[in-house]
């Protein structure tokens, strides 16, 4: 009787299966991108295919594998013979100039690198689109740099008694920042500011390279309001300021999604269409929060974000393309089904809602998901979702999907395209949630946390696998993800229409996924979704 129940329970609406296949590509377009890590890479290219784009990477062997940085010479190589074939190139500076992000938080280029690489930026096809970007260091030190992470709240608060001295000249403040500057050794104190000044000097020869088909974006790497990575923002800013260069040249408070945004303007602009977006914020101090590892606040960054792809804000959800659901659990405000009833009763009136799902102590309970699950909110309709650890990939990422979801809709529906294949934009949309859902909540929030602690009590490090440990890992993930996957699909996601048209209902019948650690570490995981769609008549 108990197994029946669950059967039962568990059982989906009977629907004919029904093979959909989306369009091919229209145009091809080059990414580097900023390591190879699949939020940077992989990622990007799913984006893309959701849009009708084809997002070309560099081969595998050219990039990055965790410690080891990228063949520096060979992605410039790379990128130098295709570059003239393709219209438009998206090339993350530091990757050719460091190796990728985790290899420029190790070194420090020497300015004669620096002088090369900007030379040999210059002289790419001067005829095609180049979105360059560039990210100013965090400003914690990498745990894997001895002795200076032995250093690290030092180093930290001299950061910030820096930056606050250069806004202020105080006195008292300049007294406790020679304090704190004797208690770190000479040697580990002038790397960590050689960093910050090869940054800047690199960024600012970047700057003299915007023009109008070389568009550069600067990024900041886990920052906060106050430290020497806002004391470069600020330089920066008011170079681009200047040389009045705002068209040509831009800041923005993130590192991992700038590729996808700038897909996003890509496609934006190629398509001439202007988005309008509503922010809804689900409690009224959201937007003012400071996020952890944020430079501004929750609605600074968000705004920003729009500017970067040319979308723009309005004051009504009724005018909007899209709605940008923004979630911010923290010690002072918990999601509750007052918030899961609100997001369905956007998507009842048929809002396109992208949910940027965020956590301040990067806790399940802080997110609206598990509400929408508690509540059975049809999440299946949701333009976007994203829930990173950071609040600036989640929104990046968030805004990514949906506006490219919405844009390639309008798309195809300008050009009077059969049910068949907007039913098959809405089920790769979904599979892409899906996956997002899997990593950003299951992984990240329930599995990662408590697999962490496992390890370390078995004598694991989970930031240095060995072989054998990475395949035991792997499959261990595997194991709970696709028991994840089978609930969500029966649960939530498989049981009621993801779309409807002509009389026709078209369901979820299936999703599976596999998994894998592209680096030897437990943070991140390679996650590929696939779903089954249905097709009923009602």
């Amino acid at each position: 009787m108990l197994i029946s129940g669950i059967c039962l329970r568990l059982a989906l609406p009977s629907s004919t299966p029904l093979k959909l296949t989306q369009p091919a590509p229209t145009q091809s377009i080059l990414l580097l991108p900023l390591d190879s890590r699949p939020v940077c890479s992989t990622m990007v290219q799913k984006l893309g295919t959701l849009a009708g784009l084809n997002v070309i990477l560099p081969p595998k062997a050219c990039l990055d594998n965790y410690r080891t940085p990228s063949d520096k010479q060979k992605l410039l190589q790379w990128l130098q013979t295709n570059q003239a074939f393709y219209d438009y190139s998206i090339i993350s500076a530091d990757n050719l100039l460091h190796g990728g992000l985790l290899a420029a938080r190790m070194n420090t280029a020497a300015p004669a690198e620096e002088d090369a690489l900007l030379e040999q930026l210059r002289q790419l096809a001067p005829k095609k689109q180049q979105a360059v970007f560039s990210v100013i260091p965090r400003l914690l030190v990498s745990d894997q740099l001895l002795p200076d992470r032995w250093y690290q709240y030092q180093l930290m608060r001299y950061s910030q008694l820096a930056d606050m001295v250069r806004i202020t000249g105080s006195f008292a403040l300049t007294q406790e920042l020679r304090r704190t500057e004797a208690k770190i050794p000479p040697k580990v104190l002038e790397k960590y500011r050689s960093r910050y000044q090869q940054s800047d000097r690199f960024n600012l020869g970047l700057l003299r390279l915007a023009a109008d088909n070389r568009q550069i974006t600067f990024g900041q790497d886990d920052a906060s309001p106050i430290g020497l990575p806002h004391a470069s923002a600020v330089r920066l800013q008011s170079g681009i300021a200047a040389q009045q260069l705002q068209q040509q040249a831009q800041l923005t408070y993130g590192a991992d999604e700038i590729a996808a945004l700038l897909l996003t303007r890509f496609y934006l602009q190629q398509n001439g269409w202007r988005p309008k977006v509503y922010l809804h914020y689900a409690s009224p101090q959201a937007e003012g929060l400071d996020m952890p590892y944020m430079a501004v606040c929750v609605g600074a960054a968000l705004r920003n974000q729009l500017q970067l792809i040319g979308a723009t804000e309005v004051t009504t959800p009724a005018a909007a393309d899209l709605i940008c659901y923004i979630n911010c659990g923290n010690d002072d405000f918990l999601p509750s089904a007052k918030q899961a009833q609100e997001l369905q009763e956007m998507l009842d009136k048929g809002y396109r809602v992208a949910l940027v799902d965020s956590s301040a102590n990067f806790e399940a309970k802080e997110l609206l998901l598990p509400q929408l699950l508690a509540n059975d909110i049809q999440i299946n309709k949701l333009a976007a979702y994203a829930a990173w650890n950071t609040f600036s990939n989640s929104s990046g990422t968030a805004l990514a999907q949906g506006l490219l979801f919405c844009g390639r809709l309008r798309q195809l529906q300008a050009a009077g395209a059969a049910a068949d294949q907007l039913a098959a934009l809405y089920a790769a949309n979904l599979n892409f949630t899906a996956e997002r859902i899997l990593e950003d909540y299951y992984y990240q929030k329930l599995v990662h946390p408590p697999l962490r602690k496992t390890l370390e009590a078995f004598g694991t490090d989970p930031v240095d696998l060995d072989n054998e440990e990475k395949t035991s890992t792997e499959q261990y993930i595997q194991k709970r993800l696709s028991l994840q996957a089978y609930k969500l699909l029966h649960d939530n996601l498989g049981r009621k229409p993801f779309y409807r048209q002509n009389g026709h209902s078209y369901y979820l019948r299936d999703l599976s996924v596999g998994v894998k650690l592209p680096w030897a570490r437990i943070f991140e995981a390679e996650l590929q979704v696939w779903t089954h769609t249905g097709i009923k008549s009602e």
